[in-house]
């Protein structure tokens, strides 16, 4: 039976229409952290300031049914799907005929590619690896976008060499990682320094905000927010945890009785909760305590950036909540441990050095000094952060443009 003509026609138009680019990105590492969390809903807002025209499967490496419970109310196009490369498991249909169909393949932020720092067995880290495999060849362009490189130790120097060096493009989150990169021999042309996905991340939820203060009793810019890690034994084994909840309890005791002003104490990290709870908050001084707010329950990271707004300032041991923080203007001090990887070198990389303190080398004073510092001079600390978030927003315009260029026709 012949075609009407009208149908016929009608075929031919939309066929004759460009594909929407459709970019497969890897990315969804865990649900119970919520630096991970936001990790991809900051590239999908990248995505969407960047590169609306673009269409966005999410390969979720874990949680893929959660993610896209929290993900799909503020994303309505996205299609998510679990991430399937496993050592000896094969691709579902519908997995390969997604993949078959990008026009662009993106490993997200992270440093799930540190090879050697979570241990050397390879099925922690070859899945990344074999989808750019497949991906280069069907000829679609793939890349790497925020990464951070802590480790490459043998052998995986020959892998990445040869993987990395065919990619579009390979963006790290800190300046470290490329020189780690260049050493274990990538040549990729388009390398270069891009900000942490997770700098795009911008749904505040106002309302449980508002809730979160009323509850706690905070008056909005009266207050510090901190947030503890004390899980140290997870990177090493020297006994570090107490040493780490005697300063982070002192930090504290330093600021209510110098700055006279509350201390909210969040999670970042759903297991640091107990911890924060036992080894800071009930040790505290009689006359700190009732000035310390703290945070019972798990929150997401749009609760959590809309807290952050409205503090006066951040004060962190992990490093995701002072980049939601820096995203929405509040000046951010990050302590770390060195093992916790080389991703708080961003900090220098955006000229916020001065807010960066190695909690191994530097007693309390130090970072006591700097939060008072912001304290005094709310105005100069702010202007800081604009001067950080300009270097982030040129960077973000400046590398979606390359993606937008690097997408297969």
């Amino acid at each position: 039976m012949q075609m009407p003509a009208a149908l016929a026609a009608r075929r031919e138009a939309l066929a004759a229409q460009p594909r929407a680019p459709h970019i497969c990105l890897i990315s969804g590492w865990n649900l119970l952290n919520i630096g991970d969390v936001a990790i991809t809903p900051g590239f999908l807002r990248l995505v969407a300031q960047h590169f609306p025209e673009a269409r966005v499967t999410l390969f979720a490496a874990s949680y893929a049914a959660e993610l896209a419970a929290f993900l799909k109310p503020k994303f309505p196009d996205l299609d998510v799907m679990p991430f399937e490369f496993k050592p000896g498991v094969a691709l579902s249909a519908a997995f390969e005929k997604t993949l078959a169909s990008a026009s662009l393949l993106v490993l997200n932020s992270g440093m799930t590619l540190s090879y050697g720092y979570y241990g050397l067995e390879w099925e922690k880290y070859i899945p990344r690896m074999l989808a750019f495999m497949k991906a280069r060849a069907l000829k679609i362009p793939y890349g790497i976008y925020g990464h951070s490189f802590d480790r490459i130790d043998p052998h995986a120097d020959v892998l990445y060499a040869d993987v990395l060096s065919t990619a579009a493009f390979v963006y790290t989150r800190d300046s470290a990682s490329l020189e780690m990169l260049r050493r274990a021999g990538v040549k990729c042309p388009e390398m270069a320094f891009a900000p942490y996905s997770t700098f795009g991340f911008d749904l505040r939820d106002e309302e449980r905000a508002r809730l979160f203060l009323e509850r706690h009793r905070l008056e909005p810019g009266r207050f510090l927010t901190f947030i503890p890690r004390l899980d140290v034994s997870r990177f090493r084994q020297d006994g570090k945890e107490k040493d780490h909840a005697a300063q982070t309890r002192e930090i504290i005791v330093r600021w209510v009785r110098q700055a006279q002003l509350p201390v909210a104490l969040v999670p970042e990290v759903q297991k640091q909760i107990e911890p924060a709870k036992t080894m800071v908050y009930d040790q505290l001084p009689a006359d700190v305590r009732p000035m310390v707010r703290f945070q019972p329950e798990y929150w997401m990271p749009d609760e959590a950036q809309a807290v952050y707004a409205k503090a006066a300032l951040l004060v962190s041991a992990e490093m995701h909540s002072p980049i939601l923080a820096l995203a929405a203007g509040t000046p951010s001090i990050h302590f770390y441990f060195t093992q916790a990887g080389l991703k708080q070198n961003m900090y220098r990389d955006l000229g916020l050095g001065q807010w960066l303190f190695d909690q191994d080398q530097t007693g309390p004073g130090p970072i006591v000094d700097a939060l008072l510092a912001v304290e005094r001079d709310r105005k100069g600390a702010r202007a800081k952060v604009e001067s950080a978030m300009t270097i982030v927003r040129r960077r973000q315009m400046e590398t979606m443009a390359f993606l937008r260029r690097a997408v297969k026709a």
